[in-house]
């Protein structure tokens, strides 16, 4: 088991959270310059920080960030796990055995928590994946992949003991976002830039059945658009 004394808590951030729309940018220019993080995302990193300060650890590592990322529901990511037979609850568990809570002295302001150097890399490597994805968005489907890629953070670790790799969960991200399965669909979550510029919000669904006929409905809420997909799917 890993201390948290043992880890490195110096290292800056390279995300800024906005006091207005909530929105979380990279600083750094380059391959981070143009990408934005869904809502799902900014969830994660934010119960990645909230899990990092209840176990009382001054730093946010990979382990918090997969953490949080197992605390958002109804994502495409909890869709990949389930399919590939792994539960996020002992994901969840191996974590715990990996890395032991640090003393109550050691807690600090939880605005103050910086991201660890494989944190950042993985992050890096989010964005890197969304690039090869050709998509303008870090979604949470980016996200797995940046943190089993990060081979020596305790994240891939707990990830590689579930019987997961980088090729598998490629694979099974690539099958749902082609169509073979809705999963894909049930995390609709617009891009910040659009959000940010206050367009309404609206949400189509389309199915096509093989017999022909088709299924289309107009949503004003990503709620009532997943709870839609679920209905018509299990018909």
């Amino acid at each position: 088991m890993l201390s948290a004394a043992n880890k490195g808590s110096s290292d800056q951030q390279i995300l800024a959270r906005s006091t207005s729309a909530g929105n979380f940018r990279a600083r750094r220019g380059g391959l981070l310059a143009g990408y934005d993080f869904t809502n799902r995302v900014r969830g994660a990193l934010i119960k990645a920080r909230d899990e990092a300060h209840r176990r009382n650890h001054q730093y946010v590592g990979t382990e918090h960030l997969l953490l949080g990322l197992l605390a958002e529901e109804d994502t495409l990511v909890m869709d990949v796990l389930e399919n590939l037979g792994a539960r996020s609850v002992d994901i969840q568990t191996t974590v715990n055995h990996l890395v032991e809570d640090g003393p109550p002295s050691a807690k600090s302001r939880i605005a103050d928590l910086p991201y660890t150097s494989r944190a950042r890399v993985v992050l890096d490597q989010a964005i890197g994946v969304a690039h090869e994805f050709g998509d303008g968005y870090v979604g949470t489907q980016h996200l797995l992949l940046g943190l089993v890629r990060e081979r020596h953070g305790i994240a891939a670790k707990a990830l590689t003991i579930a019987g997961l790799s980088e090729a598998s969960l490629r694979r099974e991200i690539v099958r749902l976002l082609q169509g073979e399965g809705v999963a894909a669909l049930l995390e609709v979550d617009a891009p910040l830039q659009i959000q940010e510029k206050h367009v309404p919000l609206s949400v189509a669904v389309e199915i096509r059945y093989d017999d022909g006929t088709l299924a289309k409905k107009v949503f004003t809420s990503n709620d009532d658009a997943i709870v839609f997909l679920r209905e018509k799917t299990q018909e």
